[in-house]
């Protein structure tokens, strides 16, 4: 490429080895690819090769010049020299990289259709009724639920949420509702539902990793999914947990193989406020039961100090009238 100072000495050069005509090199951007240009003589260039000769001692021109090479053909090589391309630069990059980027963008996509959709369910399910949806989270099942003999066809595939909600109303009732979703159709249907007094159990089947399946027991129905991520199951049930805290006081369901995180990541404080609980409890049933014994102990002894009184007037009289 011939710019700036450098282009008498390197034009030079290409004028004697070119017999008048300038050769050069330029680098081009967009493309990420070296090309060759091959520039016309001049008169100038003419007389510059024509010194050049004169100065060379004598030598003959040479020939016609050489036609420029194209963009990606080897380079002419010294003898037992590989030739060397001289093409399109190729992009570098990792592909961990890029599947990485992928699966993030996947997620993103994910998360920002599942929250347009919990909000949607809450504005066609539960605010008509005038409920407030505390959480939802999208499952699918883990068994495939047995079909009658006699069922017809279905209406096709469908999403299924499990959502939580309270009544604005007091007293406060919550309750869970199965939500679909149809194919094709952009509304969402009600379906099962469950007063939060009826469910008894909610399995987390392990507590030791991230898992995305549960199970639900209900008192008249027993349902075993899988979430679409451990992180919303969790959310999920720390939501859950912490409305049955709240709003259950005699019977709560028992949640087996959650992590300490799903409980609210304070399972130990809560086990030991529940022995201390149980402790101050048992102390004051025996307190109570001292006091009962205490109160017929003083009520005997009240009795007792009467029946003495008597007593002792009684046998005053008798003595008095027979001494009289």
């Amino acid at each position: 490429m011939l710019r700036g100072g450098r282009t008498g000495s390197f034009a030079s050069q290409a004028l004697a080895l070119s017999g008048g005509r300038a050769r050069g090199f330029s680098w081009s951007s967009s493309a990420r690819s070296w090309s060759c240009r091959e520039f016309p003589p001049s008169p100038l260039r003419a007389a510059a090769g024509a010194g050049a000769a004169a100065a060379s001692g004598g030598y003959p021109a040479p020939g016609p010049a050489e036609p420029c090479p194209e963009p990606g053909s080897p380079r002419g090589a010294a003898p037992g020299e590989e030739p060397c391309g001289l093409g399109r630069v190729q992009r570098t990059g990792t592909a961990g990289a890029r599947t990485g980027l992928q699966e993030n963008s996947l997620r993103a996509l994910l998360a920002w259709s599942t929250m347009s959709a919990k909000s949607a369910i809450s504005k066609e399910i539960f605010a008509p009724l005038d409920e407030r949806m505390l959480g939802a989270v999208q499952v699918k099942r883990r068994t495939k639920k047995k079909i009658p003999f006699l069922a017809t066809g279905g209406q096709g595939e469908y999403l299924t949420y499990i959502c939580l909600s309270v009544t604005n109303k007091k007293p406060t009732q919550a309750s869970i509702t199965k939500v679909k979703q149809f194919e094709g159709s952009t509304s969402f249907v009600r379906r099962s539902q469950w007063m939060l007094e009826q469910l008894r159990q909610v399995n987390g089947i392990d507590p030791n990793r991230d898992s995305a399946e549960f199970d639900l027991l209900f008192e008249n129905a027993f349902d075993q999914w899988v979430a679409s991520t451990a992180s919303e199951k969790c959310t999920f049930f720390q939501i859950l947990h912490h409305t049955c805290q709240r709003y259950l006081t005699d019977r709560k369901p028992e949640f087996i193989n959650c992590q300490s995180k799903i409980m609210g990541g304070n399972s130990i404080l809560h086990s030991a406020a529940d022995s201390v609980t149980s402790a101050v409890q048992k102390a004051s049933q025996a307190l109570n039961e001292r006091g009962e014994r205490l109160g017929r102990a003083e009520e005997k002894t009240e009795d007792m100090k009467n029946s003495a009184q008597q007593f002792a007037e009684t046998a005053h009289k008798l003595a008095m009238k027979h001494k009289c």
